[in-house]
């Protein structure tokens, strides 16, 4: 902790990121505790050259990521949210491919070594704590390893539990704001996302440990578990679908052996009612990245059912789930830890549910190679039970032939027989009789 007592509180946004220089690596918050008045005040600075960015999924307007900052400041994207693909593609702004729990020991470590960190915070409590509010993440690392600490003090802030609290004092220079923070909108379910999410519940017992994400997939399970109980949580992040679990008392943490009767999670992205529900409660822990992604802690509870998306995967298992061909399309994220987690748990499911088709039905999600580009962030070796809307199948232990036939039963049926005489030609066998 350093010595500082009186941080520098700012009149302005302006006056707050003053500090940076050209140069400097700065890490900034992200998903809905992005600190957009910040960042639009450091989009100001026409002194700066040679800035690096380094966030996650950032929301809200960036003006940084604008083609008229190129030079000036790029964006390194450890996961690359909507707004910056096109930045990626265009060659102003770069992705780094890298597991969420190992974000923070590069921080920590210097790999990333951090000059500043622009982060929001909740206002300081009676002992001068603030707190990263919705989203601890890899922001706990940043704010330990920079030198300089920049923060928007928002009064609208959720002020969150766990390892959390930052000290008022550890502050460079901050500015008070008051608005709403930003928030997501849940994904119309369709009938294909009803469906995998009722084959998807079916697998969860009760008494499961669920690390379930954020879209029209997660929701559409979460929405079928109202008959389950006694699930627990441990997860990187949770949407609104989960608070309604609790309210039911369907999730009850009694079963955890990490942090048992708590909800574990590192950020968290939704609606104010969300944003309510984590405000100042301690049923609910936020940790860092390394630790909510931490293999060898998510193993420790028993029958740990971990639910990914994915884009693509091949007829071997290979799954493809940060990119559309070379196209940049999120990240790594916390999938691999959580596939390999739940795999070593006792009774765990790891679980890749995706639609089976893309593009309005126009293109097969599973197919016989992937994209020319494609990213691989599960591999074939560690992929088990695999869902489509067409059912539900667990690779391990099958042979690549035995694999490929069950595939292809997930595939919609336009595209099983193209798929099939794919499959003889790399296998080198008829899959005449299979067929049959």
């Amino acid at each position: 902790m350093s010595t500082r007592t009186l941080p520098r509180v700012a009149a302005s946004a302006d006056e707050a990121v003053a500090p940076i220089r050209s140069g400097m690596n700065v890490f900034v918050h992200g998903a809905c505790m992005t600190p957009t008045p910040l960042i639009e005040a450091l989009a100001r600075r026409t002194d700066l050259e040679g800035v690096r960015l380094f966030h996650l999924h950032l929301v809200g307007p960036v003006p940084c990521l604008d083609p008229s900052h190129t030079g000036r400041i790029t964006s390194v994207s450890l996961f690359t949210g909507a707004n910056a693909r096109q930045a990626v593609a265009d060659g102003r702004a770069d992705y780094m491919p890298v597991f969420l729990s190992d974000i923070a020991p590069m921080f920590r470590r210097g790999v990333i070594k951090l000059d500043a960190a622009i982060v929001q915070l909740s206002p300081p409590d009676k002992h001068g704590l603030c707190t990263l509010g919705t989203s601890v993440d890899v922001a706990r690392a940043a704010v330990e390893s920079a030198p300089m600490v920049i923060a928007e003090i928002n009064r609208r802030a959720p002020r969150t539990h766990g390892n959390s609290a930052v000290p008022f004092a550890d502050l460079h220079s901050c500015v008070h704001t008051d608005r709403a923070l930003i928030e997501h909108d849940s994904e119309p379910e369709t009938d294909v996302t009803a469906r995998i999410g009722e084959i998807v519940a079916g697998l969860i017992e009760d008494g499961s440990c669920l690390q379930v994400g954020i879209g029209g997939i997660p929701d559409a399970v979460l929405s079928r578990l109202n008959g389950k109980h006694d699930l627990g949580v441990h997860t990187e992040m949770f949407s609104d679908r989960m608070v309604d679990l609790v309210v039911q008392g369907v999730i009850t943490n009694r079963f955890k052996s990490v942090h048992p009767g708590r909800m574990t999670t590192s950020f968290v992205v939704g609606s104010k009612r969300l944003f309510d529900y984590v405000d100042d409660n301690p049923l609910v822990e936020f940790h860092g990245a390394d630790r909510t992604n931490d293999t060898s802690l998510i193993r420790k509870n028993d029958r740990t059912v971990a639910v990914n998306s994915a884009i693509e995967i091949d007829l071997t298992g290979q799954v493809c789930a940060d990119s559309i061909g070379h196209r940049i399309f999120s990240g790594i994220g916390g999938q691999m830890d959580f596939i390999r987690g739940a795999a070593l748990s006792k009774g765990g499911k790891p679980i890749i549910a995706l639609p089976a088709t893309a593009a309005g039905g126009k293109v097969s999600r599973i197919t016989h190679q992937l994209n020319d580009g494609a990213g691989v962030v599960t591999t074939r070796g560690h992929v088990h039970w695999v869902v489509t809307e067409f059912g539900a199948v667990n690779l391990h232990g099958m042979t690549l032939r035995q694999r490929g036939e069950a595939l292809i039963s997930l595939a919609h049926p336009d595209f099983r027989a193209g798929l099939r005489k794919q499959l003889s030609g790399l296998r080198h066998y008829d899959m005449g009789a299979a067929a049959r």
